[in-house]
């Protein structure tokens, strides 16, 4: 059994956050470099990390056991980054009273919309933890249910299928649940390669990086605009054979890799750079844009992007060392469902 952190997991984590912040501070930006490389992104950085969270699925003491293991490294994270999102809407309404400028809607009902809301302006990338959540949960059911390997994988496909027709035609459900249903599938593939001992090194991950090249140039030319987020998805076998065979080959490629030292910490700490990358690129970029009189661009791209990444830095630090609980460094509740205090 693999015990401690695994660095080329980390590595993988941070090579998604970072093309995850990139493509949040614009859209386009890897367009600008190649015609169709954001859909190819797009095919892997969110898919890699339900696939990730597979592989270190276990069920733990029980449903109960297991569902409070992932409130609290899940659940409880997004509620603080909802409640970070608004107090950070706070401070701009008191700079913008102090100013002079228009007010902005600071009503309480905002903490409450990311339950309700697919859309949430204050931190858009927070519908993924609720996502994940569901995917966990959905997958430990089906674990328990289903003993055969064969049986979890055809109701996956079956689920996957459900959510996909749901999808196409716009059924949105609560909290994420559609795309959960879509996202099914990729957490298998994580659940399913660990259990054929996929984590441990053998002579053949020299080859990965050769998969790898092999994997981009039909994921470059195939791929379509792919989001479970607004529903935009292409037919369903680009919705998982090219993820599939990106994500593996991504994964045998890094395994040969060893810990370094930024990367590995910055992947090791994603989920808060996920919670907290709004709140800070979303300035930087304005100002440059309304002060500085930049264009967008990939100059103003990868400017705006080195200050986040720089800037996370601290706030790592500052919010795994005074609010551990609060984003999954430490537990929330305590077996029997006690808060933790200290």
């Amino acid at each position: 059994m693999v015990r401690g952190r695994i660095a080329f997991i980390d590595f993988m984590k941070c090579l998604c956050i970072m093309l995850i912040v990139m493509y949040h501070i614009d859209h386009e930006f890897f367009n600008y470099l190649a015609p169709n490389l954001n859909n190819a992104l797009q095919a892997f950085r969110l898919p890699m990390y339900y696939f990730i969270s597979g592989i270190f699925f276990k069920h733990y003491a029980g449903f109960g056991d297991f569902t409070r293991r992932k409130v609290n490294n899940i659940l409880v994270p997004f509620v603080f980054f909802v409640v970070m999102a608004y107090a950070m809407r706070l401070l701009e309404y008191l700079v913008r009273l102090a100013v002079g400028a228009d007010a902005i809607d600071i009503s309480l009902s905002h903490l409450f919309e990311p339950f309700y809301m697919r859309y949430w302006e204050m931190s858009a990338p927070l519908w993924f933890l609720l996502s994940l959540f569901w995917v966990n949960i959905i997958f430990y059911a089906l674990r328990s249910l289903i003993k055969p390997v064969w049986g979890v994988i055809v109701a996956t496909v079956l689920i996957s299928l459900g959510g996909y027709w749901l999808g196409t035609h716009k059924i949105v459900l609560p909290l994420m649940l559609d795309t959960s249903l879509m996202a099914l599938p990729y957490f298998v593939l994580g659940w399913g390669l660990n259990r054929l001992g996929a984590l441990n090194r053998n002579r053949w991950d020299r080859w990965g990086i050769v998969a790898l090249a092999l994997v981009a140039v039909p994921l470059y030319l195939l791929s379509e605009s792919l989001n479970l987020h607004s529903l935009v998805l292409p037919a369903y076998w680009k919705l998982y054979i090219l993820p599939f065979a990106a994500i593996v080959a991504l994964f045998w490629a890094c395994k040969p890799l060893h810990h370094i030292p930024v990367l590995c910490h910055y992947g090791r700490y994603s989920l808060i750079i996920l919670g907290t990358h709004p709140l800070l690129f979303l300035p930087i970029r304005s100002w440059f844009i309304l002060r500085g009189g930049m264009e967008p661009g990939i100059t103003l791209t990868l400017l705006v992007f080195v200050l986040t990444m720089l800037l996370e830095w601290p706030v790592i630090w500052l919010l795994k060392t005074y609010a551990p609980r609060f984003t999954a460094q430490k537990p929330f509740f305590d077996a029997g469902w006690k808060i933790l205090y200290r």
